[in-house]
């Protein structure tokens, strides 16, 4: 499938939008829409550059499981979620680690050799569900104990502080 260059710009504008709007966000749940949007935009930008599998596993684990699982844990949070202003402090080191991931990506895309064009062989979607489905099947399913165990955590939070509020 061959891209235009003016599609790819404006699937790179929407996902630098939309991942201010996940860090820039006053509440929790918009957030979290924004992140879903980040998703879903990340997912399109792969289709138009012929990386389907590598697409379709970004709607299915990002955009299906883990960000719906963050709006379900956000709004069992009392009052949304909704957390203090943040300090110099914060934003100091919201800004710092930006620079620091900014300049360390930069570094090593320019480093990196440009890989060759054209559709990745099927051998390597099957050599993928092989190992994920081979030696890799229990830690991949090991790691719905952590996604588990912050859902317990976060009503946990929610029902101490509705008690503490009575």
């Amino acid at each position: 499938m061959e891209t235009s260059l003016p599609s790819l710009i404006v699937c790179c504008v929407l996902l630098v939008l939309t991942a201010l709007g996940v860090v820039l966000a006053k509440k929790p749940v918009y957030s979290a829409v924004s992140l879903l949007v980040n998703s879903l935009t990340l997912a399109t930008l792969y289709v138009l550059l012929s990386a389907q599998f590598v697409a379709v596993s970004q709607l299915i684990i990002y955009s299906g499981a883990i960000v719906v699982l963050f709006l379900f844990v956000v709004l069992l949070l009392p009052h949304g979620g909704q957390e203090s202003p943040a300090g110099r402090g914060r934003a100091l080191a919201a800004v710092l680690g930006a620079g620091a991931l900014g300049t360390t990506l930069a570094v090593m895309l320019t480093r990196s050799p440009v890989p060759a064009s054209g559709n990745p062989p099927a051998d390597t979607v099957k050599a993928i569900g092989d190992s994920l489905f081979g030696p890799l099947l229990v830690p991949f399913e090991l790691t719905a104990l952590p996604i588990l165990l912050a859902i317990v955590g976060a009503v946990t939070l929610w029902r101490r502080q509705e008690k503490e509020a009575r």
